[in-house]
């Protein structure tokens, strides 16, 4: 059985040094990321328009029992760290772009503050170029392939045109003919979560089933369930999609707006034998409610080689570009 919310989302975390309800000798106090804080860090998301997934408060919100987040809000800006294999790391800090240079050396004089060797997560290039320009080779800057995000043109995923996309097409066309008059796409609310968990079980045992289990399954439907319980707060942003085939919830997705001009996609799942169901989703849940968005982040693939394949089959336009810079040896 999956550990409960009440049992693991408000976990003691290894910020207990730096996490203080008064200042301490380390200096500024990080806050671990609540629901509560909700309200205080999406004016920090909407100043900026970065596309990388984790610029977003309900994926830090969603993944913050595994990733341990917690933030500092600075003088125009927040700061975003947390904690991978063991090691503090921060995110790009949430600034206007005249802000960033001050908002970054805010971050360096902290891990030299609390002497750790600096380590940026989920960069992106043009940070990269700002670091290289004004800090020269004191850092090392690695690609992360894994955890590049997708992006997909958004009309050609609404419209799945051109030879490219025709397995696609025909998925579509046999599930369409197949169910024809037998199923429903609807918005969710909170009285369809259960049938949300319900496909959920099931979509795990066929995971058990083949061997696919991986280890970020039990914190994936953590994170869900974390949204599902707090959806009144968090509805005005997040849509989530559904299927009905027969009465029965065979297909359920999340998404929103990271941007003005980019849908994120956080969660798909659907029921693996209903052939033509995934592109059925993928593509209905964009054009009802994204219907005038340029692009879409599906986020990475955590270099699951299954992931990977499938994302490379809808043909992704381009990636954002991830990379983690550490200091040099």
């Amino acid at each position: 059985m999956l550990t409960t919310i009440e049992n693991k989302e408000n976990v003691n975390t290894f910020f207990e040094e730096i996490i203080k309800e008064e200042p301490n000798n380390l200096g500024p106090c990080f806050k671990e990321i609540t629901i509560e804080d909700r309200d205080i860090l999406n004016p920090y998301f909407d100043l900026v328009d970065y596309e990388a997934c984790e610029y977003c408060f309900d994926t830090l919100y969603m993944w913050q029992h595994t990733y341990k987040t917690a933030y500092y809000i600075g003088d125009n800006f927040a700061v975003l760290v947390g904690e991978y294999e063991g090691d503090l790391f921060s995110i790009l800090p949430l600034a206007k772009k005249e802000d960033l240079p001050k908002a970054i050396d805010f971050v360096l004089d902290y891990f030299k503050r609390i002497d750790k060797e600096l380590y940026f997560r989920g960069i992106t290039e043009e940070v990269i170029d700002y670091l290289k320009e004004n800090y020269g080779d004191k850092f090392e800057y690695i690609a992360e392939r894994d955890i590049f995000d997708y992006v997909y043109d958004g009309e050609t995923l609404r419209t799945l045109k051109g030879r490219k996309n025709s397995k696609k097409r025909n998925h579509i066309n046999y599930f369409l003919n197949e169910y024809e008059g037998r199923f429903e796409y609807r918005l969710l609310g909170k009285d369809d979560f259960d049938d949300c968990r319900s496909l959920l079980d099931r979509w795990a045992d066929n995971k058990e089933e083949n061997d696919e289990v991986s280890e970020g399954m039990d914190d994936e439907r953590l994170g869900i369930e974390k949204l599902f319980k707090h959806y009144d707060e968090i509805s005005d942003r997040l849509k989530i999609g559904g299927i009905y085939v027969d009465g029965k919830l065979e297909a359920f997705t999340m998404g929103e707006l990271i941007n003005d001009n980019m849908a994120l996609i956080h969660i798909e799942k659907a029921n693996p034998s209903i052939r033509g169901l995934y592109p059925y989703i993928n593509q209905q849940f964009l054009v009802n409610e994204f219907p005038n968005v340029d692009f879409v982040n599906r986020e990475e693939d955590m270099g699951l080689e299954g992931l990977r394949k499938a994302k490379l089959s809808y043909h992704p336009c381009r990636f954002v570009e991830k990379y983690t810079v550490r200091e040099a040896d």
